[in-house]
């Protein structure tokens, strides 16, 4: 979704017109003529006019950024950049109906699994099961590691 469907999605959520957005976000009475191009897409709001309207609209910046657009394909890059920021924060275990994780230590209220169902996504992480144990083991190096990690692609 892009960023002037994201806006126009929560302005209208957050019962706001274009113009009263305009005047949270200081762009005068006009203001709403400037929303209505970036709900459209005619026009794309510079960062730090992004981060007004986020505030405006009571989201975090990350809701609205050009970054976090929704593809399976950007999920993934997001995934194996937190992983390679810590190896540890991520579990890749394989589950069926007869076969749920442990609950998590850190918490009594136990684990969520995500399922994305698309197979070209469920087989790099089906990979990255295997890939990830290699590293733990010193079977592979976190520079080997990495370099899988760039070659993935949906």
């Amino acid at each position: 979704m892009n960023i002037g469907k994201k806006i126009r999605q929560i302005r209208m959520h957050r019962h706001l017109t274009q113009k009263g957005l305009g005047l949270l976000v200081g762009l005068g009475e006009p203001g709403a003529n400037r929303i209505a191009q970036y709900e459209i897409g005619y026009r794309t709001p510079k960062r730090d006019l992004l981060n007004k309207i986020a505030h405006a609209l009571n989201v975090s910046n990350e809701m609205l950024f050009p970054e976090a657009d929704d593809t399976l394909q950007t999920l993934l890059c997001h995934l194996l950049w937190l992983d390679q920021a810590d190896t540890t924060l991520i579990d890749l275990i394989p589950l069926d109906k007869a076969n749920f994780p442990p609950p998590c230590n850190s918490s009594d209220k136990g684990r969520i699994a995500i399922v994305i169902n698309d197979t070209a996504f469920q087989d790099i992480l089906t990979y990255w099961h295997t890939e990830k144990p290699l590293l733990a083991a010193g079977a592979i190096t976190q520079d080997g590691y990495f370099g899988w990690k760039l070659s993935q692609h949906l």
